[in-house]
This record gives C-alpha cells, sequence and structure tokens, in this order.
C-alpha cells in the first residue's frame, strides 16, 4: 500500500444562486508528491443543487495538476439546457429533462435513496457536455473493519461507460463504493481500477 493523497467531501453552508437558496457541494483530490510524478491530480468541483434536491443548477471543475481545466456548466430550466464553458470558451447547450444532476450532486442524491439489494439506481446527469443516465448496482451489505471497529456498508457499483478523464484512456476501469448502511449513507470506501493501478479511498 503507498499513500497516494487525499479526497475531501463537504457540504457546505447554503448558497445564494441568481437569486434561488441552494445546496452547495465541495468535492476535492490531491495526490501526494509521490503520486504526483506519475500523474499529478489537483481537482476541486463545487455543485449547486436546488433547496428541495430536485436538479442542479450550476457546476463547476478546476484541475490544476497534469490537465488543466476550468470548467463552468450553467443549468437554463426554462430552457432546459446546460451550457458547458472551459476557460470561457463556450460550447453549444445540450437539452436535458427535469430532474438532471451533475456528477457530484447526483452522488448526494444517492445518499436520500433507500437502498435495497439487487436495486438498479438510475439518474439522469449532465456534465455540460452531454447528458446521459447514470446507473449503478446495488449489490449487498457488506461489513468493513474501520479503526478496529466493524461498520455495515452496502456495496454499490456504476456503471463507468460515461466517465471521462482517466476513465477514457484505461482498460476496463472500474469504481466501487461502500457507503454505510443507515440513514446517512457515510462514504466509508471508494476503490477505483485505472491505468495508473488501483486507488483506494478509506475514510478517516
Amino acid at each position: 500500500m503507498v499513500r497516494a493523497g487525499k479526497a475531501t467531501f463537504r457540504v457546505l453552508p447554503h448558497a445564494i444562486y441568481n437569486d434561488q437558496k441552494a445546496w452547495h457541494f465541495e468535492f476535492q483530490v490531491k495526490s501526494n508528491r509521490y503520486v504526483d510524478m506519475f500523474y499529478k491530480i489537483r481537482d476541486r468541483l463545487n455543485a449547486y443543487t436546488d433547496i428541495g434536491f430536485t436538479h442542479s443548477i450550476f457546476y463547476k471543475k478546476t484541475q490544476s495538476g497534469k490537465d488543466k481545466k476550468k470548467i463552468e456548466v450553467v443549468f437554463d430550466w426554462n430552457k432546459k439546457t446546460a451550457t458547458y464553458s472551459n476557460f470561457g470558451g463556450k460550447r453549444d447547450p445540450v437539452g436535458i429533462p427535469e430532474h438532471t444532476f451533475d456528477p457530484i450532486s447526483a452522488f448526494y442524491k444517492m445518499r436520500t435513496t433507500d437502498l435495497v439489494a439487487g436495486q438498479t439506481l438510475s439518474f439522469p446527469i449532465t456534465d455540460g457536455k452531454k447528458q446521459f443516465i447514470q446507473t449503478a448496482q446495488v449489490i449487498e451489505k457488506q461489513v468493513l473493519h474501520r479503526n478496529g471497529e466493524k461498520v455495515e456498508t452496502w456495496l454499490i457499483i456504476p456503471a463507468v461507460n460515461h466517465f471521462s478523464g482517466v476513465f477514457k484512456k484505461s482498460k476496463n476501469p472500474t469504481v466501487r463504493v461502500w457507503v454505510s448502511a443507515d440513514e446517512k449513507k457515510i462514504p466509508i470506501r471508494i476503490k477505483v481500477k485505472v491505468f495508473i493501478g488501483s486507488v483506494i479511498f478509506d475514510l478517516t
């Protein structure tokens, strides 16, 4: 096992976006100096979702590692479109159905769902470049050992065919997510297999 870096999920105080009260989620990933030699990662993602948790209203992603990006996705629910820009360069808007989420907000939406073994989770998602249906399979309950204690979790395996970045460059990439088997569904472990190797995020 080689320590690779740190990832942080945060629910920030409610924000106001276009005079609308919103949930504000932040996800950061930073590789350490060892991994930086192979594939430097400095990612920060911010997501804003309506207070009723029915759709996204704004999403931004900043990459300052190996691949540099400054992405913004603006949701227009009157026109039912999402518009992607990178360093100010805009793409044509993409059409989106009702209840569409950005990739980060969709993770929190999943945590509001009552999970059942064998269940298929399904959410309309857009990254601003394309709109797709993200699916994930709820496999079973599993017990993980964390800090000398047993934690009951749900194992969830999302489909990765729509994932971009390092996933597109990998052969047969996989993601496995374990969340606590309670009402909070806290991420306990995330395991990602891509061309740079297997990366495991454990809750600290």
